[in-house]
């Protein structure tokens, strides 16, 4: 069985993975929702560790799917 040879193209940082996302989507997305992303089961993404850093698969960011978040009432506006 052979592995395939990951090159460094195919890693990101977690504020280029959020760039990435970002544009993709059209919407601001966080560089700490993509370190949640790596955390989920639901759709894990796959990290390596550098170091101090954590870098994060391309391919598995550009595949998953981000729900946008429901906006939240004003509290002091009752209607």
């Amino acid at each position: 069985m052979t592995k395939k040879i990951s090159n460094a193209e195919d890693w990101l940082s977690a504020h280029d993975a959020a760039m990435l996302l970002s544009k993709k989507l059209g919407r601001r997305v966080s560089p700490k929702y993509i370190r949640t992303l790596a955390k989920s089961k639901r759709q894990p993404v796959r990290t390596r560790s550098l170091r101090y850093h954590q870098l994060y698969n391309r391919d598995d960011v550009l595949a998953s799917k981000v729900r946008q978040q429901a906006k939240r009432r004003d509290s002091s506006n009752p209607l």
